[in-house]
């Protein structure tokens, strides 16, 4: 089996990699700040590597990405950090993470309310977002998402459970 042109050219602008068995199976992990990850890599991923923890910061992954990051195998932490191209479209994918436990959307075009009406992933413990909402709503909408993700800890505008020093920072709920 070979490989398309299209997915030759993405492997070699990403990872010098030209031969279908030079592609890992499975990555520890994989992190772009700034950088060049994209929705086809993250469509490439979803169909040759199964990646436990992804990092991405202000890269070119928009909502199509999001639909492909649902299907990468073994998928438990996602950090969506700083994409305004990340919209509440990208919620019913999130439910789709059967793996997924973290998720950091801080910094996105996701708000609270969104979460409130469309997020269900019960295997989810821990949810980062950033909020413009008003502190009267702030609580509601947080006490309606803990009710429906009781296990799930809620952190509003910060990226970390825990301080510079290690200790742990509350959820708001």
């Amino acid at each position: 089996m070979k490989l398309s042109k299209e997915e030759k050219k993405c492997w070699q602008k990403h990872f010098r990699i030209e031969k279908l068995q030079d592609i890992p199976t499975e990555m520890s992990g994989f992190t772009s700040i700034d950088g060049d990850a994209d929705d086809e890599l993250m469509y490439y991923f979803a169909k040759r590597v199964a990646i436990p923890e992804l990092y991405l910061k202000c890269t070119w992954v928009t909502d199509e990405g999001v639909e492909h990051i649902c299907k990468i195998k073994k998928l438990k932490e996602l950090s969506l950090i700083d994409h305004r191209k990340i919209t509440k479209k990208s919620i019913p994918y999130f439910n789709l993470m059967e793996n997924l436990e973290i998720l950091n959307i801080t910094k996105t075009e996701i708000k609270l309310s969104d979460l409130c009406e469309n997020l269900n992933n019960q295997n989810l413990n821990t949810i980062f977002i950033s909020s413009e909402e008003n502190e009267t709503n702030l609580d509601e909408k947080a006490i309606i998402l803990k009710e429906k993700m009781p296990n799930c800890n809620i952190y509003l505008d910060t990226y970390f459970s825990t301080d510079e020093n290690g200790n742990s920072i509350n959820p708001i709920f």
